[in-house]
């Protein structure tokens, strides 16, 4: 079937087949019969019926005869509800048939039979009919349905060109435009839609018709988006936007109310058979209607006949005729459809109103040409029917036209002055603002002022000169303005045809002189008028500079109103300091230079020739590069060490203050000492790690180089963030993986500012190692890649840390595995102890990666045995026999049983830990940093095993335990640290007797904390000699003192004494019987104190005594003996 045969299947039914063929061709009856069975639904749904197959469903005539009657709500005769028979189903049929002829609806090329035979596209072409016939159009006019239907969806939907009712609906937005047109606000961003999403955009629109405009979805929005859309289905989903009571129908309805402002109007059919609203509508567009508004309502023809020819006019063409518009049966469609044109028609104007006039005519001269315009605001304005009339008192200038798009531009010239008026009339009939009316004035062009801008002394005359160029007449006006905005007027007179003014000025600025001819500005007006005073500029700048420094001096001309300085320097012999900058920087200038030279210097500045205030200006000039700082304490160091810096300012005249604090704003205590020519030394403790800020200031201005900032660094604040202890072996290893990365991360945000270093030494030399650091954080990585040991050695500035290095072990490459490269070492894999925990070691390293497995096999029953893994492919086993007797022991690596297996294992009874005995000079304590022996005496006790632990109050400490054969053992530990320490020794796992061993540790000697003092230590008379003195071992660690005494004739017995054990001062005595020289030693553990050996004369004459002291400088009388109170 071809295209138009599809959309617009004959009124005759001709051609129409079976549904039984559903080729491609025929998807169109596919739509069209789903559509026309929704209508149909509608139609019945008042009767409770429905059709699902037009073809079956109509066919015994029954749902048909209830079709007729709901459209022309009436009973058209007896129907059979439940025909038993053809006939009964014929003559049901041929009811409704009947029911539609008497509606004046003509069927042709169908009969009853076709129905109940089920033909199917006649079918649709029944339905078709009664849809055209009862919703679209009551066929009263001669234009087709279609046609009217287009003539609307035309006119309201301006925006969219619609031509079909197909393939320009597909997209779903003419139906969203539609929508909008008939509720505004529901689709309002329909122009924004994609016309690609088809469906969607139907299927959308349809919700929002049915949601607000009760617009029933008959077509589904696939049908409506298809290709295959037919003309009548569409159609007929769209006739419920135009037909009677539908939401077109009163938007249409409501347009021609609002336009004519009337609420009268209550149809689109009855209302306008006697042409007056019509007529009504025409006018308000600005038609012109013949005879308006005196008409004769009751010539209704007449009166149609003068709307439509006024409505031709504005260029709408009529859609039914003046007699068919009077008919009161008219067709609302076509009604509907030609009432909608006149909503694209733009209002014509009033004549009055076609022009507007835009004028500014408010200076106009006499003799200049004078322009206006008038806007075109309507589209049928003619140039003939437009006049303008210009009316001076006795002359009447002539009017140039130049017509172009929208405007009109005019121009004259006026030849007198005074008052003129302006008239513009269309038509006959004078324009809305008509007439405009202006004065002509003098021209005051050609008056000009002769004296230019210039500038002047506060309190002197100005004198200002106007050319009147022969113009004899009009009024002048010389205006002032100050500085401040202050306007004065100036007398002038008329002298040889000029205007003469004069001022004084009375403040520094700008001052403006306006000139006025007529109200109307001269030429060259305004006059420019600097003014200025010298009193009110004064210049500053500093009393003491820097060679090689910028100076600078400002100078405030502000306030006097001008610039015009000159700038004069000159060095300390008077020399002229050559480039010297001026930079203005409004409202100031600013002298820059740099001195050269110390000395004085001079500034020199003057204001228009005269000197200002602050003129001249002195500035003693001095040398920073004379002061040096220097020394390690300004870089940075080791925290708690000294620092020290060095500050020479000798001969620069002014003094040095240091300020010195941490990174946390504390201010840092320093010593000073004086180094005569070499200046002033500094030192300072930094008790935290960090920056510091060190400011040294000449005056109040740092010296070359402050603020110094020295960082120091503190290695004991760099933590390390790896747990490693489950990354180490049995040996406190760091277990590495062959030719894998190595990662370890530090926090150094406490070791302040410092540079992470490593270096590590494997088996065969130093390997590659990456440090990353970062601000608080640092990282070091490096890959193993041969077997053995390597030692990590970690430095923070160039210092190892505490800890460094590390000790780490690669186990090698991964091997195949072999089990006869097992191992099973250990004690436990030979013998034990009953109740002894006993264990040994399945070592794989170089068996390759396995499984392992052990069982332990007894006489009677077999022991658990517990596996724990440990690093490079081996296991440490344990296990516990409660009594004792033989065992075998099967190990395996990956279900292969390991090559000597089975292990035989005997376990003895349990020795008798009450029998381990205990001993050694380590019992007594010692000091800290020397080696502590024990001696473990096990052959009462019988084999067991000698473990040691020792803690501290702060820390713990390793011991060391070496089994010396034969039942005994030796324990050796290193204190670190001078306190009380706990020794806990166990045999077999238990505590032996005495443990724990309570272990007292000094502080090592330290002779030079030892003080010696008191009269036995100074030359003296035998006769009173006091042989006392004290020796005070406060701080100075444990150790033993030893005080021996050689007198004239050989050794000198000693007498020490304390108040109590823990007393840490010896009182020392000796009796001299001879006179001599006695030489006193005092040893601290085998060290000389300080001041040892001491030498003592002792003298039996007091002649002999002060002999003595007088060859060495001394006076018997100024001897000091208070302390031999003290003692």
């Amino acid at each position: 079937m071809s295209n138009k045969q599809r959309q617009d299947p004959s009124p005759s039914l001709l051609g129409v087949g079976n549904l039984s063929s559903k080729g491609p061709e025929d998807t169109w009856v596919q739509i069209q019969h789903k559509t026309f069975s929704n209508w149909v639904n509608e139609q019945l749904t008042s009767t409770g019926r429905t059709v699902d197959n037009l073809a079956t469903d109509l066919c015994d005539g029954v749902k048909l005869v209830a079709l007729i009657e709901t459209l022309q709500f009436r009973k058209i005769g007896r129907v059979y509800t439940k025909p038993r028979s053809k006939i009964q189903m014929l003559q049901n049929v041929q009811l409704a048939f009947e029911a539609i002829a008497e509606d004046q609806i003509r069927l042709v090329n169908i009969g009853n039979e076709d129905v109940v035979n089920g033909n199917l596209k006649l079918v649709l072409g029944l339905l078709w009919h009664l849809i055209l016939r009862y919703q679209i159009s009551s066929s009263k006019s001669k234009a087709p349905p279609k046609k009217l239907m287009m003539a609307w969806f035309k006119s309201v939907l301006v925006d969219i060109n619609i031509g079909n009712f197909t393939t320009d609906w597909s997209d779903g937005i003419a139906l969203h435009a539609l929508i909008e047109y008939c509720k505004p606000g529901t689709c309002p961003d329909w122009r924004s839609l994609n016309p690609k999403n088809k469906v969607e955009n139907c299927r959308r629109a349809m919700q929002l018709a049915k949601q607000h405009l009760n617009v029933p979805k008959v077509i589904s929005p696939e049908d409506f988006a298809s290709s295959d859309l037919d003309d009548l289905s569409a159609m007929t989903y769209l006739s419920y936007f135009i037909k009677k009571d539908s939401p077109g129908y009163y938007s249409t309805l409501n347009w021609v109310c609002r336009q004519l402002r009337t609420t009268t109007i209550s149809n689109l059919s009855t209302d306008w058979n006697d042409g007056f609203y019509l007529c009504s509508i025409v006018h308000s567009l600005g038609g012109e209607v013949s005879g308006w508004p005196n008409v004769d309502r009751n010539d209704q023809v007449a009166n149609c006949q003068k709307g439509i020819d006024a409505a031709k006019a504005l260029g709408i063409d009529p859609l039914l005729t003046a007699a068919e518009m009077a008919d009161p049966n008219v067709d609302q469609l076509a009604l509907m459809a030609y009432i909608s044109k006149f909503q694209r028609i733009t209002p014509r104007k009033a004549k009055a109103e076609k022009l507007v006039m835009n004028c500014t005519l408010s200076r106009i001269k006499e003799g200049a040409r004078a322009a206006f315009s008038l806007e075109i605001v309507d589209v049928d304005v003619a140039k003939g029917k437009t006049k303008i009339d210009i009316r001076g008192s006795s002359t009447q200038p002539r009017c140039d036209m130049k017509w172009k798009d929208k405007v009109v531009d005019c121009s004259f010239i006026p030849t007198e002055t005074g008052e003129h008026q302006i008239h513009v009339y269309y038509d006959g009939e004078e324009i809305l603002g008509s007439p405009m009316i202006f004065t002509a004035t003098p021209d005051a062009s050609r008056v000009n002022i002769t004296t230019s801008s210039g500038e002047c002394r506060i309190g002197e005359a100005f004198q200002v000169m106007v050319d009147l160029a022969g113009v004899t007449g009009g009024e002048s006006k010389m205006e002032v303005t100050a500085p401040a905005g202050d306007v004065r007027t100036v007398g002038c007179r008329r002298e040889d045809g000029n205007i003469v003014g004069s001022f004084r000025p009375t403040e520094p600025g700008d001052w403006k002189v306006t000139v006025r001819f007529e109200g109307q500005e001269v030429q060259g007006s305004p006059v420019m008028v600097k003014a200025y005073d010298t009193d009110k500029a004064w210049m500053s700048g500093p009393q003491q500079g820097f060679v090689g420094e910028m100076a600078i001096f400002v100078v405030n001309w502000k306030a006097a109103g001008s610039d015009d300085i000159t700038v004069d320097v000159t060095g300390p012999n008077s020399d002229v300091v050559r480039n010297v900058n001026v930079v203005n920087t409004g409202g100031v200038k600013e002298i820059r230079f740099s001195p050269q030279e110390t000395g004085r210097h001079t500034v020199r500045v003057k204001l228009k020739h005269r000197q200002i205030r602050g003129s001249p200006c002195h500035m003693d000039v001095y040398d920073p590069s004379s002061i040096t700082v220097r020394g390690d304490g300004l870089t940075g160091g080791v925290k708690a060490e000294e620092a020290r810096f060095v500050v020479n300012a000798l001969g620069a005249g002014v003094d040095i203050t240091v300020h010195i604090e941490s990174k946390n704003g504390t201010k840092i205590d320093y010593q000073r000492y004086n180094l005569s020519s070499e200046g002033t030394e500094y030192s300072y403790i930094p008790h935290l790690a960090g920056a510091y800020r060190i400011d040294v200031m000449w005056g109040d201005r740092h010296v070359n180089g402050s603020p110094f900032f020295p960082g120091f660094t503190d290695r004991s604040g760099v933590t390390l963030l790896d747990d490693l202890e489950d990354r180490k072996d049995e040996q406190d290893r760091i277990a590495l993986e062959f030719n894998k990365v190595t990662t370890l991360d530090f926090d150094t945000s406490n070791a302040g500012p410092g540079r992470m270093t490593c270096e590590i030494l494997g088996p065969v030399g130093k390997i590659p190692v990456h440090v990353n650091q970062k601000q608080e954080e640092s990282t070091i990585s490096f890959t193993a890649k041969h077997e053995g040991d390597h030692y990590i050695h970690i430095y923070w500035s160039d210092v190892p840390l505490e800890w460094s290095p590390l000790l780490a072990y690669c186990p090698g490459p991964t091997l195949p595995v072999d089990v006869t490269k097992v191992n099973v070492v250990g004690h436990g894999a030979e013998s034990a102890r009953a109740t002894v925990p006993a264990e040994f070691v399945v070592d794989g390293k170089k068996a390759g990666p396995g499984v392992c497995r052990v069982r332990m096999q007894g006489v009677r029953d077999n022991l658990e045995v517990e596996m724990k893994p440990i690093k490079y492919d081996r296991y440490r086993c344990t296990y516990t026999s409660p009594l004792p007797g033989g065992f075998l022991l099967y190990v395996y690596w990956s279900d292969d049983l390991v090559p000597g297996c089975p292990y035989k294992i005997t376990v003895t009874p349990k020795g008798n830990v009450n029998k381990v005995k205990v001993t050694g000079e380590g019992l007594r304590g010692g000091i800290a940093g020397q080696v502590l022996t024990f001696l473990v005496n096990t052959k009462e006790a019988g084999p067991g095993e000698i473990t040691a632990t020792c803690t501290g109050v702060r820390t713990g400490l390793n011991c060391d335990v070496k089994d010396d054969g034969g039942g005994l053992s030796t324990v050796r530990m290193t204190p670190v640290d001078a306190e009380k320490h706990l020794l806990q020794i166990r045999y077999d796992g238990e505590t032996v007797p005495g443990s724990p061993f309570v272990l007292r540790v000094g502080e090592p000697p330290d002779p030079s904390k030892v003080k010696v003092f008191g009269p036995g230590l100074d030359d003296g008379l035998i006769q009173i000699y006091e042989s006392k003195f004290l020796v005070d071992t406060h701080g100075a660690g444990a150790g033993q003192l030893a005080v021996k005494i050689k007198g004239p004739k050989g050794g000198f017995k000693v007498d020490m004494r304390r108040e109590g054990q823990s007393d840490r001062n010896i009182l020392c005595r000796y009796d001299p019987t001879e006179q001599g020289q006695y030489i006193i030693s005092v040893r601290w553990s085998g060290e000389h104190v300080p001041g040892s050996p001491f030498e003592v004369n002792i003298f039996e004459s007091q002649d002999s005594f002060r002999d003595f002291l007088q060859q060495r400088g001394r006076d018997l009388e100024n001897e000091d003996h208070q302390w031999r109170e003290e003692i």
